[in-house]
């Protein structure tokens, strides 16, 4: 799966997919490899199926916060941003230094123009 991470790191999104869709077939209760899965499907723009791999990925670990993040990413692509919400406090109570989170969390609250303040 690291090899994986690295094909998301370098752009290569395709082959990530097909990387973390192997490691799921030999290991398919492997939380990391479904939340892989999602983010590859985001970058790809299959918004609804990363959705899926997120759920799938915060069943299996429900405390892993990058597939919480994840989720709430795949929600602001679809213009859900107040149901994206959520889903970044879940990664920040998770990892409360979780930058990411911290800042989708804001542009969210910003594309509904709200702030941290209200």
């Amino acid at each position: 799966m690291t090899v994986g991470r690295l094909h998301l790191q370098s752009g290569n999104n395709e082959e990530a997919l097909k990387l973390f869709e192997e490691a799921i077939g030999k290991e398919p209760q492997n939380a990391i490899a479904w939340g892989g899965k999602g983010v590859a499907l985001v970058n790809l723009g299959k918004y609804q199926e990363a959705i899926d791999c997120f759920d799938k990925a915060i069943q299996l670990d429900p405390i892993t916060a990058f597939a919480w993040e994840g989720k709430g990413v795949a929600l602001m692509r679809l213009e859900r941003y107040e149901d994206a919400i959520p889903y970044f406090d879940m990664a920040l109570e998770i990892s409360p230094h979780f930058q990411r989170a911290l800042e989708n969390r804001a542009l969210a609250l910003k594309k509904m123009g709200k702030s941290e303040s209200d």
